[in-house]
């Protein structure tokens, strides 16, 4: 199959890094599947993510967003409401205080470590060290609800509800008496309004009454004679830690028939099409949150409303749609062999959970993951939380907090790869917030003199203190520096020399100077190791019984400290920067501890061989100098690539206690070690058994949006790898006829 255009491709080597360019000789390589660059609107048949009645709950409707403004589609007939979220909805502070008496504890905790005795070392870190666990729940919340209620039987024939992300458009159609009525919705770049749109083939068919909420926290108040507003603050569910102020306004725009205010909604009689158009602005300034924005929202909404409503809706729709497919189109992925499935996507991912074989349905997967980053997160937007802008609670699980240990950055993992760095640029934002803020946790928590640090998880208040609750989540410091790594990929891939100079470099160097002073001598061997840290989210058992978490030199931690050293000094050699400090970060990097391989041959997580008190684990985070991490590679190492592989067969085969992130990390180690039916099997039937009707994922019975990343990435893996210092062509394609189609393990249970 050979291409005839095609868009920039970079790919980096862990050598010597040089870009490079995915020509037309490397596509004409791979005919079975490609990953190419196309520009065309798929026709409504070929749509395949519709369904064939309204959602039953959240994690069956549709997502629509353009990056700030969110709106979950339920595609309810009579009775229809809309979620609305934006994405700086956040509740207040307090976040967690750093002890000014860390650096003393840490001593302590250093100390009973090298002397072989964890558990007294943990004693001090719940008791003395971590600050309590609050159980707040001062979470990231919704805006409210739009509820629409319409003059029409619930009893209707030909109903779909459909989602086409070529043009991030969500569409609800049915017959009635006759009529057809379709009702479109989006929510536009270039407007920054959420649009609805109703019509029916015949004229004055369109009758409904139309009201916003909010649980708590906002009013409601008419405008005129077609405008709503709700204007109100979050805070918690006592009323306490107030956040972000907000103000947004529905308008009514009608063909024919009447508008009518009553109280807190509108009513709409007899008309012949209907817009509807939200626009929302808050105070919360993302670059210092500590500083709230003062432009007068209600200006900002007005004049977003008048400009969105002077164009007809035809000029809105084709305006969407050229803004989103400029990033959309970046790439796709293609298995022409494969024919298409009429079938609704909910049986679809039910059947794959089941065991049913249906690769096809990975190239929706493929899609549909590219469709959520770039609603989710684009250019100068703020970076996807755990729920993304798709939140529905007022508390909502874990706060829909960035989590550091692995969350938010298996969320933009799929960007660089998928041809998407304008989606990551948020998560560069968020580097940058955390490095200043996590200068004073360094200093006064952990006692380096420079560089900074960041706990397990932030909020919207970019806090990096450690918080409470076990030291399984809260000893972990290597936070900022993971993120860091974000930074480096984006040079590699773009090679934008002053974006790695004036951006990455400082969050960098911050980093890679947090380890220097960090990092200590293990009396035993004299090599550098961090600690007391945590490998996540994992514990191990001593001789005696007992169990403990934290260590010195978990590797989890040098993996990353070897990564951030390596990463500032290639990017100082980049920048012509050689001095005593990069002298000393190369002596840094010299002397530290990097993982073993066990008796047994899988890697080592801890300095000692001890063994996890659960064996099937969900993170795989001693291995992550494999993936994301490039220390570790099949060619340059081999036989710690082996240990890598011992490591995963170790824990699939031990009641693997999976999560829809976990089995992403999964499924591309297994495509990075060419173990291609593997990883396979674990995309078609494993993932599927995490996946909500509308492919969300799940963990822990909630669902987390961007966990989803790591799927397509392991996809591009199995296609094409960019490694010490060469491309390879289909490095792990799998043996489709032979592959087995039995799950792994057992497949988990929808729970809605």
């Amino acid at each position: 199959m050979i291409l005839k255009k095609i868009h920039h491709f970079f790919f980096y080597t862990s050598g010597n890094r040089l870009p490079f360019l995915l020509t037309l000789l490397l596509i004409d390589c791979i005919y079975a599947s490609s990953i190419y660059s196309r520009q065309k609107i798929k026709d409504s048949e070929d749509i395949p993510f519709w369904y064939t009645a309204p959602a039953s709950d959240w994690k069956s409707a549709i997502p629509i967003g353009n990056v700030r403004i969110g709106g979950m589609i339920f595609g309810e007939i009579k009775y229809e409401h809309i979620l609305l979220n934006e994405s700086s909805i956040w509740c207040g502070p307090p976040f967690p205080v750093d002890n000014p008496h860390g650096p003393e504890l840490i001593s302590r905790m250093r100390e009973l470590l090298f002397a072989g005795k964890p558990t007294e070392a943990e004693e001090i870190c719940n008791k003395e060290f971590l600050n309590p666990e609050t159980g707040d729940k001062r979470s990231y919340q919704p805006l409210g609800f739009l509820h629409i209620t319409h003059d029409i039987s619930e009893s209707v024939n030909n109903y779909q509800r459909s989602l086409d992300y070529t043009s991030a458009i969500s569409t609800v159609h049915f017959d009635k008496n006759g009529v057809e009525y379709l009702r479109e919705a989006f929510v536009s770049t270039p407007a920054q309004v959420l649009v609805v749109r109703y019509t029916a083939s015949k004229s004055g068919k369109i009758s409904f009454t139309v009201s916003p909420d909010r649980p708590s926290g906002a009013t409601v108040t008419t405008e005129g004679s077609n405008k709503l507003r709700i204007s109100g603050q979050a805070f918690d569910l006592e009323g306490n830690h107030k956040g972000a102020k907000f103000d947004a306004f529905l308008q009514v725009l009608n063909d024919g028939g009447k508008v009518t205010s009553i109280d807190n909604h509108l009513k709409i009689s007899a008309a012949n099409s209907v817009t509807l158009l939200v626009a929302v602005a808050t105070d919360y300034n993302f670059k210092n949150p500590g500083l709230p924005l003062t432009s007068n929202r209600v200006t900002d909404c007005k004049q977003q409303l008048t400009a969105a409503s002077t164009k007809s809706y035809v000029q809105l729709k084709s305006d969407h749609i050229a803004g989103y497919q400029k990033l959309y189109y970046s790439s796709t992925l293609s298995i022409p062999a494969l024919s298409k499935s009429r079938t609704p996507i909910d049986q679809r991912i039910s059947a794959a959970a089941g065991g049913a074989y249906n690769p096809g349905l990975l190239m929706v997967y493929y899609d549909y993951c590219r469709y959520v980053i770039v609603s989710a997160s684009r250019n100068g937007g703020i970076p996807m939380n755990l729920q993304g802008i798709w939140n529905p609670l007022m508390a909502d699980p874990w706060r829909s907090n960035w989590h550091l240990n692995i969350n938010v950055q298996e969320a933009y993992w799929f960007a660089e790869q998928g041809n998407l760095g304008e989606c990551h640029e948020p998560m560069f934002s968020l580097c940058e917030g955390l490095s200043l803020n996590g200068e004073a946790t360094a200093l006064v928590r952990l006692g380096t003199k420079r560089g900074f640090a960041a706990g397990h998880r932030t909020d919207g208040w970019l806090s990096t203190a450690p918080e409470g609750g076990s030291p399984l989540w809260g000893m972990y410091f290597a936070g900022g520096a993971w993120c860091a790594q974000h930074m480096m990929e984006h040079y590699r891939f773009t090679q934008d020399r002053e974006f790695l100079a004036k951006r990455a470099l400082p969050v960098l160097r911050g980093a890679a100077l947090f380890w220097m002073d960090w990092l200590l001598p293990n009396p035993k061997t004299g090599l550098l190791v961090s600690g007391p840290a945590t490998s996540p989210e994992n514990k191990y058992r001593l001789p005696d019984g007992k169990t403990a978490s934290i260590s010195m030199g978990p590797s989890h931690d040098q993996e990353i400290a070897w990564c951030s050293l390596s990463d500032y000094l290639e990017a100082c050699s980049v920048l012509g920067i050689k001095n005593e400090e990069t002298r000393e970060v190369q002596r840094t990097l010299n002397r530290l501890a990097l993982p073993e391989i066990a008796p047994d041959g899988r890697l080592m997580e801890w300095p000692e061989n001890y063994i996890e008190t659960e064996e099937g684990h969900r993170h795989l985070s001693h291995l992550w100098g494999m993936m994301p991490g490039y220390r570790i590679s099949l060619d340059s190492t081999p036989k710690l690539a082996e240990a890598v592989s011992k490591s995963i067969d170790y824990r699939l085969s031990r009641d693997y206690y999976s999560q829809g992130w976990s089995l992403g990390w999964v499924a591309f180690m297994m495509a990075r070690l060419k173990e291609g039916d593997g990883s396979l099997n674990m995309l078609t039937h494993e993932y599927f058994g995490k996946a909500y009707p509308n492919m969300f994922v799940d963990a822990h019975n909630c669902v987390q949006v961007g966990d989803m990343m790591g799927v397509p990435l392991a996809m591009i893996e199995l296609l094409l790898q960019s490694q010490n210092g060469y491309l390879v062509v289909l490095p792990a394609l799998p043996s489709v006829g032979k592959m087995e189609k039995k799950p792994v393990f057992a497949p988990w249970r929808f729970c809605c």
